[in-house]
């Protein structure tokens, strides 16, 4: 069976060499110490085909956007500790400030309602749309370089009930708060379960 994506483009009969504009972002985690971690992550957009300006100037395929983010988080309690920001490739020149709204983010901890706080911090006219969109993807995979940094050591490999009901559960179907892998978990760590009304 083709993959969705070859499946859609024959139907609608694309070219994939028609391709246009393209984004990626990459993040990776690595290890500082025992306390911390360090999370980068990477974005770039790139125009893949010639446009113009208003002025009708032509402008050949290029780089827009290249920004990337890094900053150290504390795996004890998941508090970003310190975050900088480079945009080595920006559209306009007034782009080149935007890295200095990060500093609103120093001190945020990645738990549930991180998003809501960096968008109410940098969304809008107050931060740049492509950093904030960035930073918000760092955010889940710097827990999943915080549950491997734990996982490397057997005596660092354990969940608090802190843990499970601030990171995983409700987070998506498979961790629901009643369904079968968060049972099987909190059996295994010896945990009770919150029902939604607050109750073990």
């Amino acid at each position: 069976m083709p993959f969705a994506l070859d499946l859609m483009m024959n139907l609608l009969k694309i070219d994939k060499d028609a391709k246009i504009q393209s984004r990626s972002i990459e993040i990776a985690s690595y290890e500082c110490d025992d306390e911390h971690i360090i999370v980068c992550g990477k974005l770039r957009d790139r125009r893949l085909v010639q446009t113009y300006t208003l002025e009708g100037t032509p402008r050949e395929p290029d780089a827009v956007h290249h920004m990337r983010i890094c900053m150290k988080v504390a795996v004890g309690t998941l508090t970003i500790e310190e975050i900088e920001a480079e945009l080595p490739r920006v559209p306009h020149d007034e782009c080149a400030d935007m890295h200095r709204t990060l500093e609103e983010i120093k001190g945020f901890t990645l738990t549930r309602g991180f998003s809501a706080k960096v968008r109410e911090k940098l969304g809008g006219r107050s931060g740049c749309i492509h950093l904030t969109t960035l930073l918000l993807a760092m955010a889940p995979a710097a827990l999943q370089g915080y549950w491997v940094h734990n996982d490397r050591k057997p005596e660092r490999r354990r969940i608090s009930g802190e843990h499970l009901e601030h990171y995983l559960i409700d987070t998506c179907r498979v961790w629901r708060r009643e369904g079968p892998l968060v049972k099987k978990i909190a059996a295994a760590a010896g945990l009770r379960v919150k029902k939604k009304n607050g109750r073990a």
